[in-house]
């Protein structure tokens, strides 16, 4: 073999083995990526997900942490803060990593692959994969603070958002003509009208009670009453005086926020019922509709 020869075949060689140490280089660097950063984070508005993960031999251990600001909860206006950790398993797997994480009683699989020096992860049961980004340890802990001054901003500032919230709840409320329910079988209707509500909760109006007798001669009976109450925009409690008489005194019930509807539990209706949002043209033609059915019973 003359010596250009000798040069080609060494050339080559080194290049084979250049090459495959590359790829196992890469092998590696994708095999050890967990280890190769403090943790990997996911965050949106409300939420911060991090792993706190290492590897070895294949094998997978750490955590899944999560803290989770509840900007509106539904009883009231100051925010919530949930903070999890999850103990957290797995194993490398084809182009990848195969995580269990054991969220209470439900034990929840992701599937990851490494994006370069990050994560993509796709969660049990969802159709996208989302990233987790590669942090060291000061990155995370200003993502964890970011979150934790949001909730303190939201917990000063949770009574003003009350009132303006109560402030709203009073115009819709008391801009609305009335909340009506006519019973299925036409028995019985009955009209709530609110007219003025304070900033302390404290509501007056009036009650109407339509009532079809079974042994009369009347064609319906309409019982007028003095009505006032409490409501916070989600708890709506309603006293009538005098007394309806089938009723408690107090009423306990609840309404929505947009306060479209009131709902309250009646002996006479064997359960909770649900009174509408009408306008007056509404009122009157449903209770027109009411009165002629009562009319056509008698016939």
């Amino acid at each position: 073999m003359n010596k250009s020869k000798i040069w080609i075949v060494a050339i080559l060689t080194v290049l084979v083995i250049g090459a495959v140490s590359w790829i196992a280089y890469q092998a590696n660097v994708k095999k050890s990526v967990l280890n190769h950063s403090y943790a990997f984070v996911y965050k949106t508005k409300d939420q911060v997900n991090w792993f706190k993960v290492t590897e070895r031999k294949g094998k997978v251990t750490g955590y899944l942490n999560e803290t989770i600001l509840e900007e509106n909860p539904k009883r009231h206006f100051d925010p919530n803060l949930f903070i999890n950790k999850y103990k957290l398993t797995g194993k490398t797997v084809e182009n990848g990593y195969e995580f269990q994480v054991k969220q209470g009683k439900e034990t929840v699989t992701y599937k990851v692959h490494p994006a370069e020096k990050h994560l993509s992860v796709k969660k049990q049961g969802e159709k996208q994969s989302i990233t987790y980004k590669a942090v060291d340890q000061n990155k995370l802990r200003a993502v964890q603070k970011d979150i934790h001054d949001r909730y303190d901003e939201l917990m000063d500032d949770s009574e003003n958002r009350f009132y303006d919230y109560v402030r709203n709840f009073i115009k819709k409320v008391t801009g609305t003509y009335g909340y009506l329910y006519t019973a299925e079988d036409g028995s019985y209707q009955l009209f709530l009208q609110v007219k003025r509500m304070h900033i302390e909760s404290e509501w007056s109006g009036s009650f109407l009670m339509r009532t079809v007798p079974e042994d009369s001669t009347e064609t319906y009976k309409e019982t007028k009453y003095e009505a006032r109450g409490i409501s916070d925009g989600i708890m709506f409690d309603l006293v009538t005086y005098p007394g309806i008489g089938i009723e408690n005194d107090f009423i306990v019930g609840e309404t929505d926020r947009d306060a479209t509807s009131i709902k309250l539990p009646f002996k006479l209706a064997g359960g909770t019922i649900e009174f509408k949002a009408v306008t007056k043209d509404e009122y009157q033609e449903q209770t027109e509709a009411f009165k002629k059915q009562a009319e056509e019973k008698r016939k």
